[in-house]
């Protein structure tokens, strides 16, 4: 019992020095950087909770929605301070920064979208439980519906073997509908 307790004293900073470390290398641009790894490191955080969006997301995207550019952007800062993973804080700061004329923060926030996007989708298409993308929270599947220019017209949950899926219907700018699969096996029921 004393060995697990202190098996996990002592993995819970390691976690969060391995997010950080994973994390500096993404902010500073390097091609090497493992999405995939980052991600993980994320979940490992202390305070993690799959079911959780950061409290300022619906307000920056209304301040999108109304061209707010300056609260949505500080918004933005504040969502990446508490989860610089989230997808949507990194398509503002990327606007705002085309907007600004900023190459370095375009580059940045591009960097970080296209390398979290390949992560979530890792060579899968999302079509089935199979091919299920990976999703780190609720949030994170309907910002990649958004993204996509995906409404989604309903969510639910899909059990196969021992993996757990949210299966979203969604509908393309052409109006078709089709299903999405998020693979939520490693934090779902786990509050």
């Amino acid at each position: 019992m004393r060995l697990l307790l202190l098996l996990l004293l002592v993995c819970r900073p390691l976690a969060a020095q391995d997010y950080e470390s994973l994390l500096k290398q993404a902010q500073r641009g390097d091609p090497a950087t493992d999405f995939s790894a980052l991600r993980r490191a994320f979940t490992r955080l202390p305070g993690y909770n799959g079911y959780e969006s950061p409290p300022q997301l619906q307000d920056m995207l209304k301040a999108l929605a109304a061209s707010d550019w300056g609260t949505a952007e500080n918004l933005a800062h504040t969502v990446l301070i508490s989860n610089y993973l989230q997808l949507d804080a990194h398509y503002i700061l990327l606007l705002i920064s085309r907007r600004k004329a900023d190459p370095n923060g375009e580059k940045l926030h591009d960097f970080m979208l296209r390398g979290l996007s390949r992560a979530i989708r890792a060579d899968h298409d999302g079509s089935s439980p199979e091919q299920a993308w990976n999703a780190l929270n609720v949030s994170e599947e309907y910002s990649v519906c958004r993204l996509a220019g995906w409404r989604m017209q309903s969510q639910r949950p899909v059990r196969q073997g021992t993996r757990q899926y949210d299966r979203l219907t969604v509908v393309n700018a052409e109006g078709k509908s089709f299903p999405i699969y998020f693979d939520i096996t490693e934090w779902f029921g786990k509050l």
